[in-house]
């Protein structure tokens, strides 16, 4: 097969799996049958298996599929990153020309890729201790992350606008509601432009596309802890780049590599380590002399099994040392944390993680974040410690956790929040709902109000009214209905917290869950018992 036949079936791959990413991420929802898929390429994705794995000191359901990948990686190299990663893809298709153009010429030093072992050792490492901080930098949780929190609600939030502006010009309006009707609207539907974090982890995303302004792929070839895990792999493979006698040291192939790897000072051979199977060294040369053949085990006048040379840039000892004493050292701080003594009190964690070891196993995806149907899943900063950054929290004055939703847990890919049966997610506490009667309109104020109440979905309401009479303003007798939390009943969903009309804060707020009392919602008979105050 042509060298070009070959480069442009690579392209079509890259295509195919952009757009059954983007299909997944638009279209498997909270509300759609395909949201079991949404999982998909975090169990393709061998780094996120084996420290979850590790991690969690068990077996994840569904990561054998990782297997896939570590088997094309055996056979072929590195065509995850140059054939399938969707955020490998994206950085490829952002590289400014004038970086392909320098291509090594500005490339810094070869011992820079030592950087992208060194990570992939501490995140190993790590997990081995419970920690998955980390996991922040690989690939998939990336581009996940991004587009759930600031691309995709951007997009939006950019095209509603534009139909606002063109909804000026009568003359548009039958064009513009049949496109927002049959296309925008089925779209977005699911999607809400409130993230607490959308403009740090945009940057962050931001700065990563930057660099390639520098170097093309600078981040594959640098920093990817995944790319370095199926590097290590490569090493082994089957099929490798090889440089015949036939060739001119032309350095066309040198100036074509997307990831550098060309030695020209080694006759133009490259690491397989480092590879990417893209073939574009190969379509340009002149005299054939770049093909990519199989190097079978146990062929005549070939060793038992060939490996791979190992570069200077490869992890050394030191290196092994330098990461493991960094991964050490990391977890023994973040167990210092005061979170590891008493949870702060607005770590309102999705249903179900109190049931696991919710802080080990969550990869900070944005899965869950993703299809939240009300947004009230947020990435966290440093409210539960550095250990927790951007793990997910509810946070119920933005959005509420819908009464008849499980798909946080259908979605997640390591099983940091239990897929529950939705009747099991309904009986199941998150936190617990508190009124501050020097906020609440009936309490303070003695204004009616029992939108809390109407609002509560539990079966026998956690939010009762006990009703008393009070004066107004005129001095006039009037009768309240004065609301108040039963705390055996409350689940902590924050649908009250969500509707309360009081400005800025709710006068009724969600906690953490308390450590006593417990649901008792199956009792219909169950009547607690009040204070002199109705609480």
């Amino acid at each position: 097969m042509k060298p070009q036949t070959w480069r442009r079936g690579r392209q079509i791959s890259q295509i195919i799996f952009v757009l059954l990413f983007l299909y997944l991420f638009v279209y498997a929802t909270f509300l759609s049958p395909q949201r079991e898929l949404a999982d998909l390429f975090y169990r393709l994705d061998p780094l996120v298996a084996w420290t979850s794995m590790l991690a969690g000191r068990a077996l994840v359901a569904g990561m054998g599929l990782s297997l896939i990948t570590v088997l094309l990686t055996l056979v072929f190299g590195r065509v995850w990153c140059g054939w399938i990663c969707p955020f490998g893809t994206v950085l490829e298709w952002l590289t400014p020309k004038r970086a392909r153009q320098r291509r090594r010429r500005a490339a810094p030093s070869e011992k820079w890729r030592t950087v992208k072992y060194v990570i992939l050792i501490v995140i190993l490492f790590a997990a081995l201790l419970g920690n998955q901080s980390l996991l922040f930098l690989d690939p998939i949780t990336i581009l996940t992350r991004t587009m759930a929190t600031a691309v995709w609600p951007g997009v939006r939030v950019a095209i509603y606008s534009t139909e606002v502006a063109l909804y000026q010009f009568p003359f548009l309006w039958d064009v513009l509601d049949i496109l927002h009707n049959n296309i925008i609207y089925p779209i977005f539907k699911d999607v809400v432009s409130v993230f607490t974090l959308a403009v740090p982890i945009f940057l962050f995303f931001a700065v990563i596309v930057a660099l390639n302004g520098w170097v093309e792929r600078f981040w594959c070839r640098y920093l990817c802890p995944l790319g370095a895990l199926l590097g290590l792999l490569a090493k082994f493979s089957l099929l490798r780049r090889d440089v015949s006698t036939t060739c001119a040291a032309c350095a066309l192939c040198n100036g074509r590599c997307p990831t550098g790897t060309i030695d020209p000072k080694n006759e133009y051979r490259s690491d397989p380590a480092e590879c990417i199977v893209c073939y574009d060294c190969i379509v340009d040369c002149s005299r054939e002399g770049v093909k990519f053949r199989w190097h079978l085990p146990f062929s005549l006048g070939e060793k038992a099994w060939e490996i791979a040379e190992w570069r200077a840039y490869d992890s050394k000892r030191r290196e092994l040392l330098a990461g493991v004493a960094s991964a050490a050292i990391g977890v023994a701080l973040a167990g210092a944390e005061p979170i590891t003594q008493r949870q702060p009190a607005n770590m309102v964690r999705p249903p179900g993680a109190t049931l696991t070891d919710f802080e080990t196993l969550c990869i900070r995806c944005g899965e869950c974040v993703r299809v939240c149907p009300t947004q009230g899943l947020q990435p966290s900063l440093f409210e539960g410690g550095v250990q927790n950054v951007l793990t997910p929290r509810l946070i119920p004055r933005l959005g509420y956790c819908d009464y008849s939703c499980n798909a946080c847990g259908e979605v997640c890919p390591t099983g940091a929040i239990p897929s529950l049966p939705l009747e099991e997610k309904r009986h199941t506490p998150i936190g617990l709902a508190r009124i501050d009667t020097s906020r609440c309109l009936p309490w303070a104020h003695n204004i009616p109000c029992i939108v809390c109440e109407e609002a509560c979905p539990v079966q026998h309401k956690a939010i009762w009214l006990h009703t008393v009479e009070s004066l107004n303003a005129r001095s006039e007798p009037i009768t309240i209905q004065l609301p108040y939390v039963v705390k055996e009943l409350c689940i902590g969903c924050g649908i009250c917290e969500y509707q309360c009309p009081m400005g800025g804060e709710g006068a009724i707020r969600v906690y953490a869950p308390t450590s006593t009392g417990g649901y008792l919602g199956d009792d219909p008979d169950y009547r607690p018992r009040r204070n002199r105050r109705g609480e």
